[in-house]
């Protein structure tokens, strides 16, 4: 209620990953980054402190002396204002500074600009909401329209200066590169004109021609040379054998006649002598064939040795002439590779320096376009009513998160609380079966105030108390097979649980069923059942263990019927050792004889060795815990010790438990026993 009231403005930009493209150039500017990435940057520079500057020096704000931010000083100063009437009150850093401000306070008015600034994009679009937060509702507005046209002034001023250093990059660029093609194309004219280089690309492809030509006439000539070589070769092993001779038709007719004369001579050399005249005439012409013969074959020799020679020549010349076309391509791949080098540095020249002229061109006709990828949907306009202090949202916030804070200091509370205060506790914590709970009563009005509670709550038999210890007992009854254990011990964990009283409230109720019940108080430290019950104490139980006193000497009567007591007797020195001798097993065992229940109330188990040895000796225990005072530390260390000394209680009972919260009440009205002031005990059974 005490807070200024604070306006909000509120304006609508439309960013474009993509400026509009009215010419198909790059841009300058061109992103190479993801929406992403482009989006989260737009946003971050909308809350620039540039930007920011920009905008307070526009509308003056550091002249002006205008409250950008509310008065944040203190409630109570407010307050006491108020009370006081004090209008005095000076402004905070947060408001504008007067007319003579320092940089100190500029940098404060820019900063406090940027605190009222919010900057909400809207999801899955392009859009973005900004916000200005101010006490005065005009500033609100009029700041954030001199941001949105100075947010889109600074990109086209931006765009503008990216466009004119890259122009004057350009030309730099341009110049360098004009000096560097000039020199190159010189060097490579200077050195065509030196190795007499008219067209090196089409005298290369004449010489790899006629190189190639050569190649292959080379390889034709060997293949015929090699013919050439066998056949001579063939031939000079076996000229009768050779295709020349067998082919040569000559040779073959004069092979003929010969045959012929031959076959004469031999039909007439069986008739004549050899010096017969016609004899003589044919070994005469024999003679002249063979002469044919050999001159037909010498002939053919010649022929195949010149044809061999022939092809030796002609792959020779072949050979030398390759070997020129070789010579003649190296040398001019040798001379070519300097001009190559010096062709394409002058090439590369003049690409980078085209490329160079062509991006300058663009970029001054691009730098013209005031073309802008940022637009204002919807402008701010003067808001109506404030948008804060929501005095109803406050109030249900504070109470929601009031009762949140309740509740988790409850159940801080509840953590830190070490202490047993329900039955599902023990059930939980202690792992023992809960046979009965017993309420925190309050003593009944009219009763003489020297009563013992479990005294004055047996003569109303109504009463939640008594109805509580008669559920013990029914259950104790459903305990074992045989019914209540006949003989059982009451101990708790220390003093002050309720085990006395306990043990009293059971004996009394076991008594009202009839049957002889003896209370022994074995209690030999700090003894109280005497007092209760206003009997003798000068001889007990110490009497009979100690040897000084007969069985039944230490047995009282008391004023309710069927109910027996033996009280401690004069306090011993030595507990432990009297309870842990023959005489109590023995006393326990004739007494049983004449009782149908003995009920011991024994002592704390913390610190004492006095109930784990009555336990170990008798076996059934009642284990008494109170409600809101037993530590669940202390519960758990007690019943660890019993159960290392063999001892396992047949059932807890758990007293002083406030029912007033009907948890663990009777709530139907058929349990309802006393009047309208006394609280209904939980029944067990």
């Amino acid at each position: 209620m005490l807070q200024t009231p604070i306006y909000r403005a509120v304006i609508s930009l439309k960013i474009e990953r993509d400026q509009l493209r009215v010419l198909d150039f790059k841009d300058v500017m061109a992103a190479e980054y993801s929406d992403s990435d482009f989006y989260k940057t737009q946003y971050e520079l909308l809350k620039s402190r540039t930007l920011a500057e920009r905008v307070v020096e526009q509308l003056n704000l550091h002249q002006s002396g205008a409250e950008i931010r509310p008065d944040n000083s203190p409630a109570w100063k407010k307050l006491w204002n108020i009370v006081t009437g004090d209008t005095t009150q000076t402004k905070t850093q947060e408001t504008a500074p007067a007319p003579d401000a320092t940089p100190a306070s500029n940098v404060a008015t820019v900063g406090a600009f940027l605190g009222s600034l919010t900057v909400d994009p809207i999801v899955n679009s392009r859009l973005v909401r900004i916000y200005f937060d101010s006490p005065d509702r005009k500033l609100a507005a009029d700041a954030l329209n001199a941001l949105a046209q100075n947010f889109i002034n600074v990109n086209l001023e931006r765009r503008y200066e990216a466009s004119s250093f890259a122009k004057t990059f350009l030309e730099e660029k341009i110049a360098q590169t004009k000096v560097k093609l000039e020199d190159a194309e010189r060097l490579m004219i200077t050195f065509r004109r030196d190795q007499q280089i008219v067209n090196i690309d089409e005298k290369q492809d004449v010489l790899s021609q006629t190189l190639g030509d050569f190649n292959a006439a080379a390889s034709r000539v060997q293949q015929e040379r090699l013919k050439a070589e066998t056949f001579f070769a063939e031939f000079n092993a076996d000229p009768e054998a050779s295709p020349q001779i067998i082919e040569n038709r000559a040779v073959s007719t004069l092979k003929d006649q010969r045959a012929k004369m031959q076959a004469e001579y031999q039909d007439l050399s069986t008739t004549y002598k050899p010096a017969f005249p016609k004899m003589v005439q044919l070994r005469a012409g024999i003679e002249v064939l063979d002469k044919k013969i050999k001159d037909e074959i010498e002939v053919a020799r010649r022929s195949a040795e010149g044809t061999y020679r022939v092809a030796q020549a002609q792959e020779a010349s072949i050979l030398a002439r390759l070997e020129t076309a070789k010579k003649a391509v190296l040398d001019l791949q040798g001379r070519s590779i300097q001009y190559n080098i010096l062709k394409r540095d002058v090439e590369t020249n003049r690409q980078f320096y085209d490329g160079l002229l062509s991006r300058y061109k663009e970029v001054g006709v691009s730098g013209g376009i005031g073309v802008n990828n940022i637009t204002v949907v919807d402008s701010s306009q003067v808001p109506g009513s404030p948008y804060k202090p929501d005095l109803q949202k406050n109030l249900t916030m504070a109470m929601v998160m009031g009762l949140m804070g309740g509740i988790a200091l409850v159940f801080f509370l509840e953590y830190l609380d070490d202490r047993l205060h329900r039955p599902e506790d023990m059930e939980r914590v202690l792992h023992l079966p809960v046979v009965g709970v017993i309420p925190l009563v309050k003593r009944p009005k009219g009763r003489e105030t020297g009563d013992v509670l479990a005294l004055e709550l047996h003569k109303d038999l109504r009463s939640a108390f008594a109805e509580a210890y008669r559920s013990v007992r029914t259950a104790l009854q459903f305990s074992t097979r045989d019914g209540a254990p006949r003989k059982f011990i009451v101990t708790s964990t220390s003093s002050g649980d309720g085990k006395t009283t306990t043990a009293l409230s059971l004996a009394i109720n076991f008594a009202q069923t009839g049957r002889p019940v003896l209370l022994i108080d074995a209690d030999l430290r700090n003894p109280s059942l005497h007092k209760s019950l206003r009997t003798d104490n000068t001889r007990g139980l110490s009497n009979y263990l100690s040897g000084s006193l007969p069985l039944l000497a230490g047995v009282r009567t008391t004023t309710i019927s069927n109910l027996f007591v033996i009280p401690t007797g004069p306090v011993p020195p030595n507990p432990v050792e009297l309870l842990s001798g023959p005489k109590l097993p023995a006393l326990l065992g004739q007494l049983g004889e004449r009782f149908s229940y003995i009920i011991l109330d024994a002592p704390p188990v913390l610190g004492l060795a006095d109930a784990l040895v009555l336990g170990n000796q008798i076996g059934a225990v009642l284990y008494v815990v109170a409600a809101g005072a037993t530590k669940k530390a202390h519960a758990k260390v007690a019943l660890k010790r019993l159960r290392l000394a063999g001892v396992t209680p047949i059932g807890m009972v758990m007293t002083k438990v406030d029912l007033r919260d009907g948890m663990y009440g009777y709530e139907s009205a058929y349990y309802y026993y006393g009047s309208t002031n006394e609280v209904p005990a939980l029944r067990k059974a």
